[in-house]
């Protein structure tokens, strides 16, 4: 072969390099086998169901409606069905949990509620084709989690008043084996499975109801020898065994990202530190399960919209440039977009998830330049409200370490964080001074001087929202009623002056409504749905701009009072992924 290559470079160099460099690609491409890969499976898999079967082949799911087991094979994207010849009645077409299926992947086993006055389910077994029905358990409030390797046992969650339970239900006669409970007040179970060779059982619960911590145990299947596992004050949750039973794959916040760690295991017991598989996984991406070869298969959930800009006359209301699509850095949704005081940056929340109030972690900062955008990591689990600091340096949200909620400021460059309140409150705004912080609370609005950490009512409001704006000079706020009225009140409490009501007639939704100052202090901006108005803050008729899209989120208008953006939702898509060569070899 060298002798070949030496008679090709004298004769041919330009053959030589061409064979080089196909010898180099496929060289490349041996030693990069074991590196992570993410490939789109199916584009729309919104009515996807199910789980991961053992072998790794197929997205397994019951047919809520026939009865039928329906598999998507994750290689070639078809769909089968396995038709149900047994009885299938009303009931069992509203079991409450999702059908389990064997590992053997010969039965199946779920909830029929056949008493909806009590609303105690069945716990039914059968065969695929629905051959071999028999109930196996009747209890209230019982969610089966997951079979034994050698389907003999199901993991059972079972919630009573007193405790919550994690038993184990023998397919022989039904009989209970009770592995621990944890008081309902404080626990709730996340996820749990067996050990590939069934000897030990992982789960993620979590400590206190409607806190993030979360936590991961391992216990033997007696319901003995617990041991914490990869332990750590953020929230881990469990997600599968690796094939080879050695590890434990769990999502984790721990780095300020929803991750996907792995941490070895032997004998029950943690052996070294977990190890970080894929950063920024996404806390709604819905695992399917791991298939033998190591390959993950997930749900993505993708929100859709864009980000759009225009110009307008603000005086007549016409639009003199029409509105054009922002190609932005990251997908989603770009949601509360901010010019800065100076008129130099946009700020906004990419909406990425599912669940947008609790998955809200990054903010992007764009030039309006350059069209540049930093992306801004603060070490929060949630942020919202976001508005900025009046000398443009940092950004005022609401949001959450994790174990504290409160209102915090963010530096623009280095996205440090200082905690500046420690209650729950929202829609934060600071005034010019640097330190009279002024937010929204469940009674009305509030301000808070930062130095002496004195507090004071501004105006009491009933059935509170978001709905408020402080003045460019930090001397008023503007706000809604609870019947719609927009007024304006001083910093200092005193006389309400009523701006307009009833502006956009057929609108009775308080939450349709947005409020924004413009810089200059002349006007107040109102968005009503998909249309915006433009209200004179000193008295006169409000006007309407010539522009009006619909599934509008959130509009902002420049300083320059010329430039606008708005953001418009276009909904969401489900997609499958498979993530190839995930797990360390």
């Amino acid at each position: 072969m060298v002798l070949l290559l030496k008679i090709i470079y004298t004769m041919r160099p330009r053959l030589f390099l061409t064979i080089a460099f196909l010898i180099l690609l496929g060289s490349c491409g041996t030693g990069g086998a074991g590196r992570q890969v993410a490939r789109l499976v199916l584009s729309d898999a919104s009515d996807l169901t199910g789980v991961l079967t053992s072998d790794g082949k197929h997205i397994t799911c019951l047919d809520r409606s026939t009865g039928d087991v329906v598999e998507f094979d994750v290689l070639s994207g078809n769909t089968t069905r396995i038709k149900n010849l047994g009885p299938w009645s009303k009931a069992d077409k509203h079991f409450s949990y999702q059908a389990l299926f064997s590992r053997d992947g010969k039965q199946l086993i779920y909830n029929s509620y056949t008493d909806t006055t009590e609303s105690i389910p069945e716990l039914r077994i059968r065969n695929l084709d629905g051959s071999g029905l028999r109930t196996l358990y009747r209890e209230k409030d019982n969610y089966p989690i997951d079979w034994s390797p050698d389907a003999g046992t199901i993991l059972v969650y079972r919630d009573r008043e007193k405790t919550i339970d994690l038993i184990l239900i023998s397919i022989v006669d039904g009989s209970e084996h009770l592995l621990k409970s944890l008081p309902p007040d404080w626990y709730s179970l996340l996820s749990a499975s067996f050990s590939p060779d069934g000897s030990f059982i992982a789960y993620s619960v979590v400590r206190e109801i409607n806190s993030p911590d979360v936590d991961l145990f391992l216990m033997t299947t007696d319901g003995r020898n617990e041991v914490a596992i990869a332990a750590h004050p953020t929230e881990d949750q469990f997600i599968d065994w690796t094939p080879d039973g050695k590890n434990l794959v769990f999502f984790s916040d721990r780095s300020g990202t929803w991750d996907i760690w792995v941490v070895p295991v032997l004998n029950g017991k943690q052996q070294g530190e977990p190890k970080l598989l894929k950063k920024d996984f996404g806390r709604d991406s819905g695992v399917f399960g791991i298939a033998p070869d190591g390959s993950l298969y997930y749900r993505h959930y993708k929100r859709l919209g864009n980000l759009y800009n225009g110009e307008v006359e603000i005086e007549t209301g016409k639009i003199l440039v029409q509105p054009v699509k922002v190609e932005t850095l990251n997908p989603g949704l770009p949601d509360q977009p901010l010019w800065s005081p100076d008129g130099k940056s946009l700020l906004y929340i990419p909406r990425l998830g599912y669940h947008w109030w609790w998955e809200n972690k990054i903010l992007t900062i764009r030039s309006g330049a350059t069209g540049q955008e930093l992306i801004l990591r603060p070490q929060l689990r949630y942020l919202n409200y976001i508005s900025w600091a009046p000398d443009g340096r940092s950004v005022i949200a609401s949001g959450t370490t994790g174990t504290e909620f409160g209102i915090f400021g963010i530096d623009a460059e280095t996205s440090a964080i200082t905690r500046l309140t420690g209650e729950e409150d929202w829609a934060p705004h600071l005034c010019r001074d640097g330190k009279t912080l002024v937010y929204m609370t469940d009674w009305g609005i509030k301000k808070r001087n930062l130095d002496t950490g004195e507090e004071s009512e501004v105006v009491k409001i009933a059935d509170p929202g978001n709905i408020f704006d402080l003045s460019p000079d930090g001397r008023e706020v503007v706000f809604q009623e609870a019947d719609h009225t927009i007024k304006i009140v001083s910093l200092n409490g005193g006389q309400q002056r009523k701006l307009f009501s009833d502006l956009v007639k057929g609108k009775n939704n308080w939450w349709e409504f947005d409020l924004r100052w413009t810089n200059d202090g002349s006007y107040i901006i109102a968005r009503a749905g998909s249309e915006i108005w433009r209200v004179p803050v000193q008295g006169g008729t409000p006007l309407k701009l010539d522009l009006s899209v619909p599934k509008m989120l959130s509009f902002a208008l420049h300083p320059d009072n010329r430039r606008f953006v708005f953001s418009v939702s276009e909904g969401f898509r489900d997609e499958l992924w498979a993530i190839e060569n995930l797990l360390p070899k």
